[in-house]
């Protein structure tokens, strides 16, 4: 579905990433590890179109997507939940979704929305609470299904546990376990909870200083010595 090939992006003069190879096959759960500054978070926002790539090419569904706007990568099937939740503070939890939805037919608006309160029931709750009072993981859980509300072919999630309680956590990996074994939602997940990232994975990547250094299974890289050693025993 994604294929990312020899991709260079830059912040000004700082290179942050370095001819960055990955594919994401249809219907798969890719996990992204590595440390923090490594480019995991600039990968996904170069998909979107924000920064562009300098060199290489990304292709998504047979189509070169590496000069278009972002939203017109939007409209074709990409999804984002950025690192950071990025929600609509003063706008309620249902205006946030709407947002979400804001490219998508209107005709399924109902079917969508009863969708994501099902996944997060917490959300249908709180539907007419402002997103900048609530929790921090049901903020996360809002950032999340603003970006299915937008019916993607491929989510990108950025950090999706960051700074979450044990319980949200676990919470928040059986939706995306189930989002992809249900609706065949395709998802790239940049993640720094390696452990759970690679249980989950289908296909997985190292990054480091803006460079892919490892792949394989997530099965595979949950028991090679040197990710176990710099990601899973706080080496």
């Amino acid at each position: 579905m994604l294929t990312v090939s020899g991709v260079h992006s830059f912040y000004g003069h700082i290179e942050a990433l370095k001819g960055v190879d990955i594919e994401v096959p249809d219907g798969a759960i890719v996990s992204l590890i590595g440390a923090n500054g490594a480019g995991k978070s600039t990968l996904l926002m170069t998909i979107c179109g924000n920064p562009r790539a300098a060199r290489g090419q990304i292709v998504f569904d047979g189509d070169d997507i590496t000069g278009l706007p972002t939203f017109e990568i939007v409209r074709r099937g990409v999804a984002h939940a950025p690192e950071g939740r990025r929600i609509f503070p003063r706008m309620t939890v249902v205006e946030n979704l709407q947002m979400g939805a804001i490219t998508s037919d209107p005709v399924g608006y109902d079917a969508d929305i009863r969708q994501v309160f099902d996944l997060f029931p917490i959300l249908e709750e709180r539907q007419s609470q402002r997103g900048g009072t609530l929790s921090g993981g049901e903020q996360q859980m809002l950032a999340i299904a603003r970006a299915i509300m937008a019916r993607p072919r491929l989510l990108l999630l950025d950090e999706p546990s960051l700074g979450l309680a044990p319980m949200v956590v676990r919470q928040i990996f059986q939706v995306i376990q189930e989002i992809n074994e249900r609706d065949r939602m395709t998802v790239l997940l940049v993640e720094q909870n390696a452990y759970h990232a690679l249980r989950l994975a289908h296909r997985a990547y190292v990054m480091v200083n803006g460079r892919i250094t490892l792949s394989g299974s997530g099965s595979e890289l949950l028991a090679d010595p040197e990710v176990r050693a710099a990601y899973l025993e706080g080496g």
